[in-house]
Parts: structure tokens; C-alpha cells; sequence
């Protein structure tokens, strides 16, 4: 079955599939929050990045063969901007709440249509917008607390929120110019490659035989579920879809994350919650009905971002 860019199927199939990889990353929060108990934070991330890079090279080494090196190296560029938001992330913990981060991180979402603009020289839809500006008000109504502050951790998750932003919208751009499977392993070789180098300058070097077995298995979850699984659906599928409709659906990792934190008893739902989750979904089926309102929708050029040599306009 061959499914035609841009169109109202396509569309729906790729906010599906982001809808599943946000569920997979939210299922990391508790995971990964756990082997921090059994790894630094630097080393963490580059074990995980270089297991993924090797588990991706093995099942799809044929599909690299056919990238061109203008292509490499954009997607070198993308990995690169992928290690710096992972580490904002975990050096904003070190000053912040997760609470609070995550409503900062999740402004991404009313960041991506302004910075669409911004290099697109084009609004999208107001529907579209008007669903971002909604999501990340739920956003806000679930990380609320009263007498909240903004520290560094803070300035660090607002920083993570402008890579998000710019990482949808990289990926949206690159997954039409090359193929996004093969996009996807020199991305995660690339962010691999960073924070290894990273880890070492920063870190000292892990006693990996005191890290137990079980602490072993949650890294191969975080692998395989948390990073390969949802990073290639992210790819594959921000090929079809508009790159506000992927921050929206992407979005859904902070709220899935809470669900998971309360199914295994490390959070209690509340009213807030509830209400600020509600909000979120208002904003994403308040999208999903541009899809059904529209039977075609626009794909920017493949080279309005960037020019065939690199370089931004």
C-alpha cells in the first residue's frame, strides 16, 4: 500500500505513531531516574546512545551505504544538537524540580510555530497553533506549584526547550531530504559520540562491574524502548506529518511519564492533574481535527531550512 505525503492518511498514521514513541519515552522517566542510583548521569546517557547507535548500525547498515556525506554530516549536526538538549536536561536536574522542568521543557510546544515561521517565512494553521498554545497551558495547570521561582536549573530547562523545538523541526526538514532510518543511526552516532567524549572530560570512569545485573536490564529497556523504538518512529513519521502536529504529539511524554509514575506507586493523581492532563488532550484532538478538516496538507520545500550545502538561510 503505498500512502501519498501529505495527505489525510498519512498524516493520521504519523500523529499515531508519535503518539506511541511519546508513551515510550514517558515510560523512561522512572527508569532512567532508577539507574542513576547505579551510573552517573554523562555515562548513562553515552552507554545508552552508543548501544542504541550499535543495535540501529547492525539492523540497517545496508541503508547507510547510501547516504551521500552532505548527508552525514546534517545528520551529525542533528546528533550534536541531540547530545546538548540530554545534557541540559540532566545538568538542569541538578538545580530543579522534574515537575518543574517538565512544564519548561514542554514550552517547546508553543515554540516550534513562531520558529516555523521564523525559517519557513510561514505561520502554520491557527488551528494548529492555536492547539499548541493550549497544550502547553495544560502543561502548565500539571508542573504548577505555588511559589515557584526561576533559578539556573530553570534557565537550563528553558534552553532544553528551545533544542526540543529546534530538534522537531531539524528532523522534520531532514527526514524529506534523506532517508530518516539512516538519519536516525547517524543522529544517535553522533549524539553518542558526544557525550562519550563528554562523559570522559567530566566523569570519572564507571566500576561497570559493581553495576548489577538487574541495573543491566533497565539499560537494555531504556535501549530499546525508551531510545531506538521512539527516536526511529519520531524520524520515520516526522516525514509525513506538520512539525507543530509532532510537537503536540511529542508532548504527550510528560503526561504518560505521570501515568507510569502512579501506576508504580512513585506519584498520586490529584485534581490538578487530572485537570491539566484533560487540557492536554483538548489541545491535541483540537489538532487531530485539522487533519480531518483538511485533505491535503503543505510540506515545506526540502531545502528551505537548509540550502544543499549546509548552510541556513
Amino acid at each position: 500500500m503505498v500512502i501519498e505525503p501529505g495527505s489525510r492518511k498519512a498524516v493520521l498514521l504519523a500523529d499515531g505513531a508519535m503518539f506511541v514513541a511519546a508513551v515510550f519515552w514517558g515510560s523512561g522517566f522512572g527508569a532512567t531516574n532508577w539507574l542513576l542510583g547505579f551510573m552517573s548521569p554523562l555515562w548513562l546517557l553515552a552507554l545508552r546512545f552508543v548501544a542504541s547507535t550499535a543495535l540501529l548500525a547492525a539492523a540497517f547498515k545496508s541503508r547507510l551505504s547510501r547516504l551521500e556525506r552532505k548527508d552525514v554530516f546534517l545528520g551529525c549536526l542533528l546528533g550534536g544538537l541531540l547530545a546538548a538538549t540530554f545534557v541540559a536536561h540532566i545538568i538542569g536536574l541538578l538545580f530543579t524540580t522534574p515537575g518543574k522542568q517538565s512544564f519548561i521543557a514542554g514550552s517547546n510546544v508553543v515554540m516550534v510555530p513562531f520558529l516555523y515561521a521564523f525559517f519557513y517565512r510561514k505561520m502554520p494553521s491557527l488551528i494548529a497553533t492555536a492547539a499548541a498554545v493550549v497544550t502547553t497551558a495544560g502543561l502548565l495547570v500539571m508542573a504548577f506549584t505555588p511559589g515557584m521561582t526561576f533559578n539556573f536549573g530553570d534557565a537550563l530547562s528553558l534552553l532544553l526547550a528551545l533544542g526540543i523545538a529546534l530538534h522537531v523541526l531539524a528532523v522534520g526538514n531532514l527526514s524529506r531530504r534523506m532517508d530518516p532510518v539512516a538519519l536516525t543511526v547517524v543522529q544517535m552516532a553522533a549524539a553518542g559520540f558526544v557525550l562519550t567524549v563528554s562523559a570522559f572530560i567530566f566523569e570519572p570512569f564507571p566500576f561497570l562491574a559493581e553495576v548489577p545485573a538487574k541495573a543491566w536490564g533497565g539499560l537494555l529497556y531504556v535501549v530499546l524502548f525508551v531510545t531506538v523504538i521512539p527516536f526511529l518512529i519520531q524520524t520515520v513519521a516526522q516525514r509525513y506529518s506538520p512539525e507543530t502536529h509532532a510537537a503536540i504529539l511529542l508532548s504527550l511524554e510528560s503526561p504518560s511519564g505521570y501515568v507510569f509514575a502512579v501506576l508504580i506507586g512513585q506519584e498520586i493523581l490529584n485534581a490538578q492533574i487530572v485537570i491539566g492532563g484533560l487540557i492536554i488532550l483538548a489541545g491535541v484532538f483540537l489538532a487531530e481535527t485539522e487533519t480531518f478538516m483538511r485533505k491535503k496538507f503543505h510540506r515545506p520545500p526540502k531545502t528551505t531550512l537548509l540550502h544543499d550545502n549546509g548552510d541556513r538561510l
